[in-house]
């Protein structure tokens, strides 16, 4: 299954690879865009874009995943229309998905588009994951940079990590990680999980 994905970084990018590989039990391959990657609005901009090129290159689809970073409301299933402020549904909005899968395509599957926002970030999940005590606050830390400093020192050992770091940190946690209970723990991910199944 081919890819296209709108993330902030290259690890970002691996580690969900490896999740939905995972859940859906199929190699997942990443298309390889040239898009330079960023935070909240460089993903706004890019989400229309790279939802259009899966369709365009006959990809299986795309995926959307940004870290919450203390926006607030945070993704509610109650959530029906676009609720402003709520990055989830306005990651939906941005993304236009409408438009590409209205689009025929001829001898391909559909398309499937898969949208995640961990609360508060990445660091989070995988944090939780690997069985870190957050004392009853893994949602509510990481929603001021200083939170978010602690999350990565607490992950990497670092708050500034270089690529390997973070790759080393990450992928093995990625693959091995029980993804049922990190579910239970985290609302988030629970969304993004049941999502995929």
């Amino acid at each position: 299954m081919k890819l296209a994905f709108c993330v902030e970084d290259d690890t970002d990018e691996e580690v969900f690879r490896i999740l939905l590989s995972r859940v859906w039990k199929t190699e997942v391959v990443a298309e390889d865009l040239r898009f330079r990657r960023g935070g909240w609005t460089k993903a706004l901009q890019l989400a229309p874009i790279i939802a259009k090129v899966a369709h365009q290159r006959g990809l299986d689809g795309a995926v959307f995943a940004i870290d919450n970073d203390g926006a607030t409301p945070t993704h509610l299933p109650s959530h029906q229309d676009a609720v402003p402020g709520c990055r989830l549904c306005e990651l939906r909005t941005a993304a236009r998905i409408q438009e590409p899968l209205s689009w025929p395509r001829p001898d391909l599957p559909p398309l499937r588009y898969v949208f995640a926002v961990p609360v508060q970030t990445i660091e989070t999940w995988l944090l939780l994951a690997r069985g870190h005590d957050f004392k009853g606050q893994a949602e509510s830390l990481g929603r001021d940079p200083n939170g978010r400093a602690k999350l990565k020192k607490w992950l990497y050992g670092m708050e500034h990590p270089d690529r390997d770091t973070m790759r080393s940190a990450t992928l093995p946690l990625a693959e091995a990680f029980d993804l049922e209970a990190l579910a239970k723990v985290s609302p988030s991910f629970a969304a993004f999980l049941s999502q995929l199944q």
